[in-house]
């Protein structure tokens, strides 16, 4: 194998396949950062006399929490309105915010933001501060910071050997200073709406300097790789471009626009005009006979928009440190029955067994022949997903048995509720930590599964003998399995829930047959509705799927196989009404597995 990927040389394919996991490592890099300066200010904040016994006021702590809360929630609104703004005009039409999933993320954010609101004021307490921060070494946390950290070391080298051109030998992102640069001008992408009127000009006239504003009448920096497209509606004839609009000025150096009807703008593709590296100015003539009525709606996009990874791969770190941090604080019991049942679970073998047969057949996979004619890529995801999911719901099911039946069958559970612990606390504690358990596989996974998909694309162009792709091929790949992986793992946190429900009264063997059952029924159900649907169906069988349909989960919401195979993108909005199925299917099964465990006779 030429080309192998153990070779330290300086080889385009290596640089093409690390180079969409170099931005996913910065991510990581972004978020540790953060995390630090978070716990910096907890620390700080918790020294201060008066702050930091706010918890302990009852009425000072809920009105600073809903103001905190109040404040954050504004600050999402804020960004949730310009984005609805941009789609508006984007679209060139109105969008309705509910159709848009705009009201969804207003109820999913201001619910975060309560939680984050209420725990910050409890972080800082100065009785919980030392608690807070031996919960970032252990844990949950301690395998998702050593994570963290060993992805920011990887952006650190990558960026070093991309300053130096790999000094000859490997090279693992391409244009580091590039990315990041794009990753500062990312506030400033999107579309931008100008009117303008124009008193027509003699033939020899240069035109008017025309500085480039938003709506708002700011103006953004513009570079002259990020200008994109520009479309002009006028009712004259005009010129446009870069340069004085001189006689002698070469007729590919400008645009002569005509005038335009029904008010379709005409789309230039300004790249043709080789605008300079400060393109903030443009100028236009009206060769006309009277006033120019024009309006020009301009695109800015980063040089890399693939850099965007960064931004959300920081922020994804970020909140999920935080908001764990506040959710133990504010339920500090039900935090420390889920570390414990945390640590029990990724110490079993069978965790690191599912781990390490899932870690080799994701890698091997690569060369398997799927015999597809070129689309061996979506086989080679839809496997690997479909392996990620069945492994964690059997290690969900198998933790599940381990952690609630044994220790109801060996008096384990009956010594800790002799503490003030209940027993409602004790179930939410086990199913919150066989979650982080099953979190922190499928974060492990998905990101090896991330690197070996953005390697596919390369293996599959040599194999096929095509031309060499290039990493933005790769980077599309790789991240189109990130959705899916986040509706895998809220499959299995159903599993999770229902597995837990079972374990209060029936052993392993009982509970991996009812869960398995519940699995085939639960993707079969769509198929058993529509059947009802048919005419002359029988009362059995209609009988039959409304049970199913109303008991058993609909767990085809979780997969996205035919996005997949269509290479269509999954839509956030169908990620946050999934997430509001599982919430409110997993209270179901979460208050099954309390009444199932309230009369449990544990002695």
């Amino acid at each position: 194998m030429n080309d192998s990927i153990l070779l330290l040389a300086q080889n385009a394919k290596i640089t093409n396949w690390f180079t969409p996991f170099w931005l996913l490592s910065c991510g990581a890099a972004c978020g540790l950062i953060l995390v630090l300066l978070f716990l910096g200010k907890v620390y700080i904040l918790s020294r201060i006399k008066g702050i930091n016994s706010i918890a302990e006021n009852r009425f000072i702590y809920v009105l600073l929490s809903l103001l905190t809360s109040a404040g954050l929630a504004a600050l999402g609104i804020l960004y949730l309105g310009a984005t609805y703004r941009w789609e508006s005009m984007k679209e060139a039409s109105s969008v309705n915010p509910a159709e848009s999933g705009t009201m969804l993320a207003v109820v999913l954010m201001v619910g975060l933001a309560l939680i984050l609101g209420f725990g910050f004021w409890r972080l800082i307490s100065s009785r919980r501060v030392d608690e807070v921060f031996s919960l970032v070494g252990e844990g949950f946390l301690g395998w998702f910071m050593i994570l963290l950290t060993s992805l920011a070391g990887f952006a650190v080298i990558g960026m070093f050997l991309g300053m130096f051109n790999g000094f000859g030998l490997i090279n693992f992102v391409e244009d580091p200073r590039g990315i990041l640069r794009s990753v500062s001008r990312l506030p400033v992408s999107g579309n931008y709406m100008q009117e303008l009127t124009l008193e027509p000009v003699s033939a020899d006239s240069p035109g008017q300097l025309i500085e480039l504003k938003s709506v708002s009448g700011n103006t953004p920096a513009i570079y002259g790789d990020e200008f994109q497209v520009l479309g002009v509606t006028t009712n004259q004839e005009l010129h446009v471009g870069f340069e004085k609009l001189s006689i002698d000025l070469p007729r590919d150096r400008y645009f002569a626009i005509r005038p335009t009807a029904d008010n379709t703008p005409v789309l230039l593709p300004v790249s043709q005009l080789n605008p300079p590296r400060e393109a903030g100015e443009m100028y236009f003539a009206n060769r006309g006979s009277n006033p120019a009525q024009v309006q020009m709606v301009f695109s800015l996009t980063p040089k890399y928009p693939e850099a965007s990874l960064v931004v959300w791969s920081g922020l994804f770190a970020f909140l999920v440190v935080v908001t764990y941090l506040s959710l133990s604080v504010l339920a500090p019991k039900i935090s420390a029955i889920s570390l414990s049942t945390f640590k029990t679970e990724v110490s079993q073998p069978i965790f690191m067994v599912a781990f390490a047969l899932t870690v080799v057949f994701i890698m091997f996979s690569i060369w398997l022949p799927y015999n597809t004619l070129g689309e061996d890529i979506k086989m080679y995801k839809d496997s690997g997903l479909t392996m990620i999911r069945v492994v964690g719901i059997f290690v969900a099911i198998w933790a599940a048995s381990k952690s609630v039946a044994e220790e109801i069958e060996g008096r384990t559970a009956l010594t800790v509720l002799s503490k003030p612990v209940g027993r409602r606390q004790f179930i939410l504690g086990k199913i919150s930590g066989i979650s982080l358990a099953m979190g922190i596989l499928f974060i492990l996974l998905g990101i090896w599964f991330f690197l070996w998909v953005a390697y596919k694309p390369i293996y599959d162009s040599r194999e096929s003998a095509l031309a060499s792709v290039e990493w933005p091929t790769c980077f599309v790949e790789a991240t189109h399995i990130v959705p899916a992986l986040l509706l895998a793992y809220m499959e299995v946190v159903i599993f999770v829930t229902i597995s837990v429900a079972i374990s209060t009264r029936m052993g392993i063997l009982a509970n991996l047959m009812i869960c398995f059952a519940i699995y085939v029924l639960g993707h079969l159900t769509p198929l058993i509705v529509m059947s009802n649907e048919l005419g002359g169906a029988f009362a059995t069988v209609a009988f039959f799927g409304n049970f199913v349909s109303i008991v058993f989960p609909v767990l085809n919401h979780f997969d996205v196989q035919t996005a997949i195979n269509t290479n269509s993108p999954v839509p956030w909005i169908y990620l946050g009404w999934a997430f509001v199925y599982t919430i409110l299917y997993g209270t179901v099964a979460i208050l099954l597995s309390l009444v199932f465990f309230e009369d449990r006779d544990l002695a």
